[in-house]
């Protein structure tokens, strides 16, 4: 559905509403101790060096565990790390970058819900389910005691993948088709594992919804046909023929197009995000999942107690196992009183479509709830995919949207089948309820609008190689390593480097091998150009049993290759006028326990080039993504000439 205009009243009354829910961020300082505030603070900082160094689309963190490096943006979404990267950009620090997307992302996730919203509920109800949306308790948790950036700014997306399901089975068109696929494709490039979830959970929404069509449709169809029959029978003794020969209703030839909307936007959707989805489903296998489910992130007895879905506490202490947590995992006492009063007001709707909608969300609340209850174990032991969540409390992330939605719709006037004028006449006319509605709900979650900002520690920052390797050694984050590592590594002597003041100028373990008892050289390496993802070395090796080892963990996609060098006698024109063609693609070793990547070199001088390229599996990806996009903008092209 088209948005409108010119901003309505209730439009800037959502803006500005929503405003206080940003007040924290606006203090001086930063959410040091929040459980994932510093890593999203050096997931910029390494993703900005891939972008300084050229690299459009980063894969490869290089300084990741101590500075041997971790395939961190093949396998975890980068838009949120594209989005703070506007902002460094524009001047702004790391710090700084991080905090205005967490505010931004507070901001738009209301302005999303209320364009949804205000489609099924009116302008009204909009902006009830955006305030609600805003301020959930759970939406607080993740901005001020988790700083969880990826799942924040994927508060934006939910509701317009709720939009885009929407339209695709009640409105279909194509441009409805192609914005669908793009909110599809975001939300996976923000967060893949709730994205996917949150896809999941649209397809039993289509399922449910167009079941609910069919089913009328097939039987009211069956049942007029069978009344024209009789008629024409007790009319017609000779009509018994025609009977036998009256049309058979199925539902695959009548109904099979109802699907290919939704069909469509999932489709689309999926073929956006292959640039990242493509290589994470295919290539995290080549990691070190434990590090990802063992240990403090292992799925275990982690669940919600019922009584802390009601409960007030607020806290900022981690997630444990037990009642005993000091964080805050509350529905929300006034969504939950709304919520509930929502059943007695969707029976009441005219519009058919709509009380499908509300009531799926009805009860698919309440069965999100139940998974983060200790009941559910059972569950979650069967459905073992869910466990890559690491928490059933993440699963509020999926109840949220529906949640705000369908406690908005007590705002719903005279139970309206289309939006409310946003005349000025009809807010003056609702401002008795909604006006102190809205300001209700902004006053139940004020206590919880808190964070604790300080400055960093010495164990956290300034940002910069040398924060970064302290915050690592601190706290065991960003020490992930690739399935070839057997020894997960504590320091290094790259970080030794930084932390004495130096730089990192190369990763090549040693640049000198001599032969002791004659004292000749063995082998000499010099570096001389070194990036992200990639090192230009010369080297010499005296005999063909020499090698290069770099201390950097092997993962697919690292490749070496040897260049001849035409002239070593001419030091005038080392290195480029030296470089020839190629003579060799050593395969990689590795070193155990380390799983660093060793290159063998014949004898002679040479040229070595080890870089990170794309895997076969990435560059799939990146067609298809580009076949995807060609796809929807040439479509939105067409369906823009269209309408002239």
């Amino acid at each position: 559905p088209p948005l409108p205009h010119s901003p309505t009243p209730y439009l800037w009354l959502t803006l500005l509403l929503s405003l206080p829910v940003i007040g924290p961020l606006l203090q001086p300082g930063y959410m040091w101790g929040a459980h994932d505030a510093r890593s999203a603070v050096y997931f910029l900082f390494q993703f900005d060096k891939g972008i300084r160094d050229g690299i459009w689309y980063p894969r490869w963190a290089p300084d990741f565990a101590f500075g041997y490096g971790y395939p961190m943006f093949n396998i975890y979404p980068p838009l949120s790390s594209y989005a703070g990267e506007v902002f460094l950009w524009l001047g702004f620090g790391y710090v700084d970058a991080v905090k205005i997307v967490f505010g931004l992302s507070a901001i738009l996730s209301g302005l999303t819900m209320y364009f949804f919203a205000r489609q099924l509920l009116g302008e009204a109800g909009g902006m009830i389910a955006a305030l609600l949306y805003v301020y959930l308790p759970y939406h607080l948790f993740d901005l001020y005691v988790r700083a969880a950036l990826a799942e924040s700014v994927a508060f934006v997306f939910a509701p317009l993948v709720m939009w885009a399901f929407y339209a695709a089975v009640t409105r279909p068109s194509l441009k409805g088709v192609l914005w669908g696929a793009i909110a599809c494709a975001a939300l996976i490039f923000t967060h893949s594992a709730l994205g996917i979830l949150f896809t999941l959970v649209m397809g039993a929404y289509v399922i449910y919804h167009l079941s609910f069509i069919i089913y009328h449709s097939w039987f009211g169809n069956r049942r007029s046909a069978f009344s024209s029959q009789r008629s024409a029978v007790s009319d017609q003794p000779s009509a018994v023929s025609r009977q036998r020969s009256a049309p058979h209703y199925s539902l695959f030839t009548i109904h099979y197009s109802l699907f290919a909307a939704p069909a469509a936007v999932l489709g689309l959707g999926l073929g956006l995000s292959a640039v990242f989805l493509l290589p994470a489903l295919t290539e995290q296998r080549f990691v070190r999942l434990d590090q990802w489910q063992g240990g403090r992130y292992a799925f275990g007895k982690d669940f919600v107690e019922f009584f802390q879905l009601f409960s007030p506490h607020w806290g900022f202490g981690p997630s444990i196992v037990g009642p005993n947590d000091d964080a805050g995992f509350q529905v929300g006492l006034l969504a939950l009183s709304l919520f509930l009063i929502s059943f007695l007001i969707a029976p009441r709707l005219q519009n058919k479509q709509l009380r499908l909608t509300l009531r799926f969300y009805q009860f698919l609340t309440p069965v999100i709830l139940f998974m983060t209850l200790p009941l559910s174990s059972i569950i979650w032991e069967k459905l073992a995919f869910l466990q890559a969540i690491q928490f059933p409390w993440r699963l509020m992330f999926l109840a949220a949207p529906g949640l705000a939605l369908v406690a908005a719709s007590v705002a719903v006037s005279e139970q309206k089948t289309t939006p409310l004028s946003a005349s000025s006449g009809n807010v003056i006319r609702h401002s008795s309820f909604v006006i102190p509605l809205a300001l209700l709900i902004i006053l139940a979650g004020f206590p919880y609008l808190q964070a604790e900002l300080r400055a960093p520690k010495p164990t956290e920052g300034p940002v910069d190689l040398a924060g970064m390797f302290r915050f690592q050694q601190s706290s065991d984050e960003l020490t992930g390593s690739t399935a070839w590592v057997k020894e997960i590594p504590s320091w290094s002597p790259l970080a030794d480097t930084v932390i004495s003041g130096g730089e990192i100028k190369s990763r090549v373990a040693q640049s000198e091998v001599w032969d002791k008892a004659h004292q000749t050289p063995l082998m000499g390496v010099d570096t001389f150009e070194q990036d992200s993802v990639h090192e230009f070395v010369w080297v010499y090796a005296a005999d063909d049993r020499q090698s290069v080892t770099f201390y950097i963990p092997y993962y697919p996609g690292w490749t070496a290759t040897l260049y001849e060098d035409t002239a070593p006698d001419r030091a005038d024109l080392y290195p480029d006028g030296r470089i020839g063609q190629i003579i060799a693609a050593p395969q990689i070793q590795t070193t155990n326990p380390q799983g660093w990547m060793v290159v063998p070199i014949p004898a002679g001088e040479h040229f070595l080039e080890l870089r990170f390229r794309d895997t076969p599996v990435r560059v799939a990806g990146k067609w298809i993504s580009l076949l995807s996009l060609g796809l929807v903008v040439g479509g939105l092209l067409f369906a823009q000439v269209k309408r002239k």
